[in-house]
């Protein structure tokens, strides 16, 4: 866990008054310690990440909740096909075979609409 000061000295680029609106915005999500903010290494992972957005690609302040969300979206959807995917590899070698055939074929139909 680093204190903000540690935070906005390893984010150079990260003014106070901006990291204060992300978080007033739920863009970043601090845990707090005796009245203050301290940051763990996915906070910092997410405020770079922000940072990028908003610095490098030009997101507006409008647009970064919206990017977030479908980012935290697809993290979430990993996270689940990979619980999957290791409760399949635990299975016999048929059921694995089985699953991985009508995934394929299901696959290759296309999207119903």
């Amino acid at each position: 866990m680093i204190s903000e000061k540690e935070l906005l000295d390893a984010v150079g680029r990260l003014q106070r008054d901006v990291l204060r609106q992300w978080i007033e915005a739920g863009l970043i999500s601090p845990h707090h310690e005796a009245g203050s903010y301290v940051f763990d290494e996915i906070d910092v992972a997410r405020v770079n990440l922000v940072c990028d957005l908003s610095y490098d690609m030009g997101l507006g302040h409008e647009s970064l909740p919206v990017v977030l969300s479908l980012i935290d979206q697809l993290h979430r959807t990993r996270h689940s096909l990979r619980a999957f995917a290791e409760a399949i590899a635990e299975q016999p070698e048929e059921v694995r075979i089985t699953i991985t055939t009508r995934a394929q074929a299901r696959l290759r139909r296309p999207a119903d609409r």
